[in-house]
């Protein structure tokens, strides 16, 4: 026990030499400020390397909703605003600094930045278990609301929402099952269930349907324009066949752009 408690003293101590001996001038960053705006259309940026999480810092104008009008994709490194909404993002993440890195604080920065982004990984998980379970933008009241398709459809679980139903379009009618809310984790969630891709399936045509939460990737959803994009694979929600009718399936296809593809909220 005394070993173990001196070789902690020991390594606390070379840290702190280390962190001593860095250059005045930071190689990292714990946080970055963007200024992305929409004129009305879609405007992405690219993130900067090493961005692990984006929160929304000040709206500058329109309205800006996560996930409909703002949001990130860390697998494209890409953060876009529409619909009219202008704001001021905080990045958080590890960002390195090339040109002032010196040979001999490498390792004193290595070891830093493995901190740092573990305290920030265990911050993004906390905050996500938080934000996983509250709605959007409908004051927490759960209520959620009607996604629209065309031809005066909605997103409905058919039938009723229990686990299994499969994802449809039908008339609006604003009934439970037609109640969607957003997460911050880009879950759609109803009646307490998720919009799921079965079974995990990437191939075109796979179902959707209402299932348990679960945190998979094939539950999280990205809203790109008046696209629905699954965020395991980038296919677009798709009403089946093209044939926008009341009880026609809806699946998971490459985005091509046709009106079977496209959705409002």
């Amino acid at each position: 026990m005394k070993h173990v408690k001196t070789h902690q003293r020991l390594m606390a101590t070379a840290l702190s030499a280390a962190l001593l001996a860095m250059p005045v001038a930071p190689a990292w960053a714990a946080e970055q400020s963007l200024e992305l705006r929409s004129d009305g259309g879609y405007s992405s940026q690219r993130l900067p390397a090493g961005t692990r999480d984006v929160d929304l810092d000040r709206q500058l104008s329109g309205n800006c909703r996560f996930n409909r009008s703002w949001g990130y994709d860390l697998s494209s490194m890409e953060i876009w605003v529409n619909t009219g909404c202008s704001a001021r993002f905080t990045l958080s993440g590890n960002f390195s600094d090339n040109e002032h890195r010196s040979s001999t604080s490498g390792a004193a920065i290595a070891a830093v930045a493995a901190i740092a982004g573990l305290a920030l990984l265990a911050s993004h998980h906390k905050n996500r278990d938080r934000d996983d379970d509250r709605p959007d933008d409908n004051n927490g009241s759960g209520y959620g609301r009607q996604i629209n398709s065309g031809g005066g459809l909605c997103l409905d679980i058919s039938g009723r929402a229990v686990e299994g139903a499969r994802a449809i379009v039908f008339g609006c009618h604003n009934g439970s099952n037609q109640r969607f809310d957003w997460g911050r984790g880009g879950e759609l969630k109803v009646s307490g269930l998720c919009l799921d891709v079965a079974g995990g399936n990437s191939s075109n045509g796979a179902e959707v349907i209402a299932f348990r939460c679960n945190g998979g990737d094939n539950q999280r959803w990205q809203a790109r324009g008046n696209q629905i994009r699954s965020r395991m694979n980038g296919k677009c929600l798709d009403v089946r066949d093209g044939r926008l009718r009341p009880g026609q399936a809806v699946q998971l296809w490459d985005c091509n752009g046709g009106d079977n593809q496209r959705w409002w909220w």
